[in-house]
């Protein structure tokens, strides 16, 4: 009986000692993926912060505490008050708790001292991988100063040779035209003929240095806009009149499709008019010579639409989604015309978006496109 019992306890003792060497070695493994995680964080030069779901940070590494001056006693396990007038307390509250007016996946902070720094804020939701709950956030803090300086200088940079080259480039322009309006005498067809060609380049010369200065604009975050209220019809006309004499040196013919008569709408007139008139460029100077360039205005029940219709070369299917990015071109393009800085369409979207609206297209290779600005009817009075 004896030898029984004693069996028995054998068997338990070797199970629980078999328990608890599985127990020590899932502590073990635990405790090295925690210091391999720890060790990863604390090598990266990005400041870090992970927070539950209801933003009251677990975990800070060193980076994040070096960047914002702060110790991981002052912040972890603890609720921050967004409304606290404490100077720490209203930092880490512009780290954690995105601002109303932040727009993308990022946003910045500035900090006045010790040293007037620019900060990018990142938020990383944290999921359950099977019930994709939420756990909670990952805050990733990076310090760009040093490059917001760099960009500034060298877009100054830009901005000043581009302004200085407008200026000759212009003069030449009215150079040309007044040869062949005969201002210093007589031009003969052939002379005629060289001269229009040298306008054709001067216009493309002076058209990429623009697209270039209003680039510019776009990414120092100085195209403000300015919207006040204006007739879409008259609006469109006018963008019209300003393409008619380079429609006419390409043998273009430009027709206004309007299906409305007239309309208020508040919007920044001279930047859509960049972004209209980018979209018109493009349909003259891929259309073949003798051909016609529509102009459509059309409300829905969503949005006005402003279409630019062509009979050109059209865009490959395989290209479309690419077609919007900054210096795209598409390969048929840079066939037809070798010039061209791909940044036209880049302006009209961006500036569209910026007015809450969209561009989109409908293309066939070797048929002609349709790019539609469409804005929102939230902007109408």
């Amino acid at each position: 009986m004896y030898s029984l019992i004693t069996f028995i306890l054998l068997v338990v003792i070797l199970i629980l000692g078999l328990k608890n060497r599985r127990l020590r070695k899932d502590r073990e493994q635990a405790s090295h993926q925690f210091d391999e995680a720890t060790l990863i964080l604390e090598s990266l030069r990005d400041g870090l912060i992970e927070c539950d779901s209801a933003m009251v940070a677990t975990r800070i590494n060193t980076a994040a505490e070096t960047i914002l001056g702060i110790e991981a006693s002052q912040i972890i396990n603890r609720a921050i008050d967004r409304d606290s007038i404490n100077p720490t307390d209203k930092l880490l509250a512009s780290v954690l708790f995105r601002p109303k007016d932040a727009e993308g996946a990022s946003y910045d902070i500035f900090l006045a001292s010790p040293s007037e720094t620019k900060l990018r804020i990142f938020t990383i939701p944290k999921t359950e991988p099977h019930t994709k709950t939420l756990l909670g956030y990952i805050k990733i803090i990076r310090d760009v100063t040093i490059e917001t300086v760099v960009e500034k200088h060298k877009n100054d940079l830009i901005s000043i040779v581009s302004h200085q080259l407008l200026t000759p480039l212009t003069g030449v322009k009215w150079i040309l035209k007044s040869l062949i309006s005969g201002d210093s005498g007589p031009v003969v067809p052939k002379q005629a003929e060289m001269i229009k060609k040298g306008l054709v380049v001067n216009e493309d010369m002076i058209g990429l240095v623009t697209d270039i200065l209003d680039v510019t604009k776009v990414e120092q975050a100085s195209f403000s806009y300015k919207k006040a209220p204006y007739d879409i019809i008259q609006f469109v006309r006018e963008v019209i009149t300003s393409r008619k004499e380079k429609a006419e040196t390409r043998n273009i013919k430009l027709e206004e499709k309007f299906s409305i008569s007239n309309k208020e709408v508040a919007f920044d007139k001279e930047r859509m008019g960049i972004a209209l008139g980018n979209l018109l460029d493009n349909g003259i100077d891929y259309s073949p010579s003798g051909t016609s360039v529509g102009v459509g205005v059309a409300i829905t029940p969503s949005s006005v639409d402003i279409s630019v219709t062509d009979k050109g070369i059209g865009i490959p299917e395989k290209e479309r989604e690419h077609l919007f990015a900054k210096f795209y071109r598409a390969e048929n393009a840079k066939r037809v015309r070798s010039g061209g800085t791909g940044l036209g369409l880049y302006l009209a979207k961006h500036i569209t978006e910026d007015h809450g609206g969209k561009v989109t297209i409908n293309s066939k290779e070797g048929e002609g496109s349709t790019f539609t600005l469409s804005l929102p009817l939230m902007w109408y009075n």
